[in-house]
């Protein structure tokens, strides 16, 4: 496994690609250690609490908590249900859904379970390779019969859209970003989909109640108000924390907390957006890295 993730490491020029599932991650009881994923809060989201309110999402369910997998999430279970039934609601007019910022597979494994029941295809989208190696392997473990509709692509969602959605006219796409929180990096995500807007059905996107140490920029809801527009037209989704909950504090890991009373994500459907940015006259070309980031 060492020579794995040393041959993974030298390679950068994976950037822009789908990567091939790694055969030597199969069934390996350590795969965060391996893949030198750290745990840091090991919070797992209480699924259960939706039991009874959805028979897909109870089966999806179990088949999670089954799988022996060391992980931690990075959303509420409010969040992955909200997510859940979006996709259910809307999955006739969708042919792929796409999960950009995987980490440890929370989403991923949400939009996985909605593959075959649904008919959809879906796309890991994230800049560190050992994350996608890692949801990867997690979904095969829960889900082995819908990977073959799951591709893992190594680059941010302008790179995405450019390589991909921008190749593919018939698709119908819902985004899932809960990649960089960075203000400007959510910016040319975000500005990155005018150009390919046909191609995508909705977008949902996560930790707009974020904030925490300033030289993280984490201002998500900015982003989405700068390329929106204040007065857009959006869902609430996820967790909304009450004044003084702990989470509505700073943590030890980058001073993290929550906005109260603010939900944790939005879902913004594409059709009859009003986008304030980018300019029409601007190319999809200025929102791409001007190389790959280092090698993770």
């Amino acid at each position: 496994m060492t020579n794995y993730v040393t041959t993974v490491a030298m390679h950068q020029e994976t950037w822009g690609t789908f990567l091939r599932p790694a055969p030597g991650l199969a069934d390996v009881p350590n795969l965060h250690e391996v893949l030198h994923i750290p745990l840091q809060s090991g919070h797992h989201a209480d699924l259960k609490a939706f039991a009874g309110k959805n028979a897909v999402f109870d089966r999806m369910t179990a088949r999670i908590e089954r799988a022996d997998v060391a992980y931690e999430d990075q959303c509420s279970a409010y969040h992955y249900f909200d997510l859940f039934t979006l996709v259910e609601r809307d999955h006739g007019a969708l042919t792929r859904l796409v999960d950009v910022g995987v980490f440890m597979g929370g989403s991923a494994a949400i939009l996985a379970g909605c593959v075959e029941p649904m008919g959809l295809e879906l796309d890991l989208v994230d800049a560190n390779r050992a994350y996608l190696q890692f949801t990867y392997e997690r979904l095969r473990r829960i889900f082995p019969r819908a990977m073959a509709r799951v591709r893992m692509f190594h680059g941010d969602l302008p790179t995405y859209a450019a390589t991909v959605l921008r190749a593919e006219p018939q698709t119908r796409a819902f985004v899932h970003h809960d990649g960089s929180h960075r203000f400007d990096q959510v910016v040319k995500d975000l500005s990155a989909l005018y150009f390919v807007r046909d191609r995508v059905y909705g977008l949902a996107i996560q930790d707009t109640h974020l904030r925490g140490n300033i030289e993280y920029l984490n201002f998500v809801d900015a982003a989405v108000h700068a390329v929106f527009g204040l007065d857009v037209e959006s869902e609430p989704m996820g967790a909304n924390y009450p004044v003084d909950s702990p989470v509505t504090y700073p943590n030890r890991w980058n001073g993290n907390y929550f906005l109260a009373g603010r939900s944790e994500g939005m879902y913004v459907r594409f059709d009859g957006l009003d986008w304030k940015y980018p300019h029409p006259t601007m190319e999809l070309e200025s929102f791409l890295p001007v190389k790959a980031p280092p090698v993770v």
